[in-house]
């Protein structure tokens, strides 16, 4: 179990517009070769402790690094090839909005159409919401991954899309329409269903004959339940010091998350674009072009921008558009520089934004900029495991609603509503935690009197006590992250515990 906030495990995008930069390392600006660039893939790799990657560089319309590394799956040491398939997170989102504009461009629809037009039983709460702000995230809808309970507990657990819907309808608007940028994942899910009833076409049917097909790729897929998908990848997350598989079940998300590619198809997707296949040059230039409140993602840089499902950012006075993401265990980044004619795409099988991380290496490699400081690595943590008395594992037990304690510029405004239920209890004389929808950890005390966990040793557990017995719990993560906090809201008891989402 990673009790660690979501900003660790399910974030979608972290960018430049949303947490501080990195500082800058000075290094050569001399011409890089295939051997450097396969160095620097490397480098980053091992220090984002990447289980398995594959990497795709073009410039100029000619492929200059193509390869795999570390492994597709740990358990049986198969090593990651170039054309390895992963889930895809991030990087087939710029589809979903190609697919909802060859419809404005067959005339089925607007971007200016108020999406209750084509979803009549989503509650506006007195909202009016175009297609337009769904795509470029000025929407003001809650995004639901970001809402904790509702998808953190349920991310094992298949739905169909009207079940994926009711995760967030009727939550609180975080802003606006059209006052504020703010990513929603929420919106891909209402696009989506936009473009299925427009088409009387499921997604996937859609995308395989409008956008696969045109574009001649072969080892896309709909990647489902119901699907064998050949050379796919496992997915992992680490566990304090190794790694464990990630169990996240795509089929929990909306359908624009649930397929599967490889390195070399999507750089012939984006050549296709490129090729004016799929759309017409003047859609892609308004799908590449920020407007209203999307032109400005971040207060503190002006050049960060988004336009229609897409990322319109930088790399110092060096334009790129593109998508990265990270959830299911899975990582995922392509980006362009049109100016630079120059196309990366990183896909790997372990959680967090390791993808983007390496893309970016690879990208300031190639341009000549100076590398990106390596992070601050955590110090690490060596954990004592004091007796815990029977008494005090009676004392400590029960049920909780942790919230985050603050609402810090790096994170989305979704994250306000964000709560995650967790409960102790004695399991047989061990203390034991669980968050909701997870599997259960044992508590291991201090030296100090606050507790810890083995898969995220860093964090520090501590309890507030009232008359004798635990009133509150708080995680403070000592390394990045958000602590949690929370009152006791029954016992520890199985029934109290998965009453919370009902």
């Amino acid at each position: 179990m990673n009790l660690r906030p979501p900003i660790l495990t399910i974030l979608l995008f972290v960018t430049c517009a949303t947490i501080a930069c990195p500082t800058y390392a000075q290094g050569p600006k001399t011409p890089i070769t295939a051997a450097d660039l396969d160095a620097v893939a490397q480098r980053s790799i091992a220090q984002y402790r990447v289980v398995g990657a594959s990497v795709l560089v073009a410039r100029g319309g000619r492929i200059i690094l193509h390869k795999g590394y570390g492994f597709a799956d740990l358990g049986l040491e198969a090593p990651a090839k170039d054309e390895t398939v992963y889930h895809v997170v991030g990087p087939m989102l710029p589809f979903t909005g190609i697919a909802v504009l060859q419809q404005v461009e067959r005339g089925k629809l607007s971007l200016d159409d108020d999406i209750s037009k084509f979803i009549p039983e989503f509650p506006m709460q007195g909202h009016r919401v175009s297609v337009r702000q769904l795509l470029n995230h000025t929407s003001g809808i809650v995004d639901y991954h970001y809402l904790g309970d509702p998808i953190e507990a349920t991310s094992r657990q298949p739905k169909a899309l009207d079940e994926v819907m009711a995760l967030y309808a009727g939550k609180n608007w975080v802003n606006e329409p059209g006052k504020k940028w703010d990513w929603s994942i929420s919106g891909f899910q209402l696009l989506v269903t936009i473009v299925e009833r427009v088409t009387s076409q499921s997604f996937p049917d859609y995308v395989q004959q409008n956008i696969f097909v045109p574009a001649g790729v072969k080892s896309t897929m709909y990647c489902d339940d119901f699907t064998l998908v050949h050379g796919l990848s496992h997915a992992y997350r680490k566990f304090g010091k190794s790694y464990v598989v990630a169990h996240e079940n795509d089929m929990a998300y909306n359908s624009d998350l649930r397929f599967c590619s490889t390195v070399g198809d999507l750089y012939q997707l984006w050549r296709a674009i490129q090729e004016k296949k799929l759309i017409r040059p003047e859609t892609f230039k308004m799908m590449t072009t920020a407007e209203s409140a999307a032109a400005q993602m971040s207060p503190t840089d002006p050049k960060a921008q988004y336009g229609f499902a897409m990322i319109l950012n930088h790399e110092d006075d060096h334009r790129r558009i593109g998508q990265h993401g990270s959830l299911l265990g899975y990582s995922g980044s392509l980006y362009d520089f049109p100016e630079d004619q120059l196309t990366i795409i990183v896909l790997t099988n372990t959680e967090d934004q390791n993808a983007y991380a390496i893309t970016r290496a690879l990208a300031r490699a190639a341009l000549g900029l100076p590398a990106l400081s390596s992070p601050t690595p955590v110090p690490e943590r060596t954990l004592s495991d004091q007796p815990v008395t029977a008494a005090e594992r009676n004392q400590l037990a029960g049920t909780f609603v942790l919230k985050l304690d603050r609402l810090s510029p790096g994170l989305h405004d979704s994250f306000a509503q964000y709560r995650r239920t967790f409960r102790v209890f004695d399991e047989n004389g061990r203390l034991m935690i669980e968050a909701l929808g997870e599997g259960p950890e044992r508590l291991l005390k201090q030296d100090d009197g606050s507790f810890s966990i083995r898969s995220s040793p860093a964090d520090h557990i501590t309890f507030t006590l009232q008359n004798g017995r635990v009133a509150a719990i708080k995680m403070d993560p000592s390394g990045f992250g958000v602590p949690l906090s929370g009152e006791r809201v029954g016992d520890g008891d199985p029934r109290t515990f998965h009453q919370q989402l009902r």
